[in-house]
């Protein structure tokens, strides 16, 4: 005869269930921890791709600070519309190349609030102008009467509206590109911020429609002029950390790269012992080196031990200024 089929003891079940959930909150503890690494590491991957992007972009510009395609800073004849008023348009003043701004001093181009776009409190801002050089585009010719350049590159690289930058080793005049074609550049006069008080590019500026002639011999160089302002913003995302680095120009406002919560600025001037703020700085032009602190914060939140619970890292750089250095 069989022997007689037989169930669980209720301890057995107890023990069998308390083994089953164990090794289901095992599991979980697993997963959960996984996740949790994947998070931080998926974040801490952001994070050093926006500090790769800011140091790439930001530090490229202010490496550039002050430079011309003529290898100096020359004499310059600035007939921008924008120059003559009072204050100048921020981006039309070659005279200052480089300026810092500490956290509560506005800054050029931007306010400082709470709307999108708009600077941070407590966070320092720089402006830089160089003239970015053109592959090499040279003058042939210049016809003064008319107020048109001929130039080497055919097409060149100069669009109708850009703010450009002729120069020799000695003196430079600032103007805006009114028309173009495929070898040549005009600079007649016109009304706009941006267009030209005169037509004459010779020193000194005087804003009549001749102006003082100065015809640029055949070898002068011709560059864009670039202006921007480098800030921390608010992104209006406040679900990821609600803060950008930002780059301001002529043209507009642009976000760079997200999660860079603050950003402090300092420094070194020909002479000095140590880096110190904007303040501090009585003459700009005599900034050799740039000390940039950056923190960043993932977008994530609930990856870390912070406040706020995000995590935050701090990125250092040092920048020489090679169109400062004596």
């Amino acid at each position: 005869m069989a022997p007689a089929s037989r169930g669980f003891s209720l301890i057995e079940l107890m023990v069998s269930l308390t083994l089953g959930l164990g090794i289901v909150l095992a599991i979980s503890l697993v997963f959960l921890g996984s996740r949790q690494a994947s998070r931080s590491t998926d974040g801490l991957s952001r994070m050093q791709e926006s500090a790769r992007t800011v140091f790439e972009l930001m530090a490229r510009e202010l490496r550039e600070a002050g430079g011309t395609p003529c290898d100096n800073r020359p004499t310059v004849a600035n007939v921008l519309n924008g120059f003559q008023t009072a204050p100048p348009a921020w981006w039309s003043d070659w005279s200052v190349a480089l300026q810092g701004f500490e956290g509560n001093t506005a800054a050029s181009g931007v306010v400082i609030g709470g709307a999108t776009g708009e600077r941070v409190n407590g966070t320092d801002a720089v402006t830089l102008k160089f003239v970015t050089d053109l592959s090499d585009l040279v003058v042939v010719s210049h016809d003064t009467a008319n107020a048109v350049f001929t130039v080497n590159n055919s097409p060149h690289r100069v669009s109708a509206g850009d703010v450009v930058m002729a120069c020799t080793y000695n003196q430079g005049a600032i103007f805006e590109a009114s028309s173009v074609a495929a070898s040549t550049i005009s600079h007649a006069t016109g009304i706009g911020a941006s267009d030209n008080c005169s037509k004459g590019l010779g020193l000194a500026t005087v804003c009549t429609s001749t102006g003082t002639t100065y015809a640029f011999k055949p070898g002068s160089r011709i560059g864009r002029l670039v202006a921007a302002t480098w800030y921390v913003g608010n992104n209006g995302r406040v679900a990821t950390g609600g803060r950008s680095l930002f780059r301001v120009s002529r043209a507009g406002v642009e976000e760079v790269a997200e999660g860079v919560q603050n950003m402090q600025l300092s420094y070194l001037t020909t002479g000095g012992a140590a880096y110190v703020n904007a303040a501090a700085v009585a003459n700009w032009s005599d900034v050799v080196a740039i000390r940039v602190v950056l923190t960043l914060a993932s977008g994530d939140t609930g990856v870390s031990t912070s406040a706020d619970s995000r995590l935050q890292r701090d990125m250092t750089f040092t920048l020489n200024l090679r169109n400062h250095q004596s």
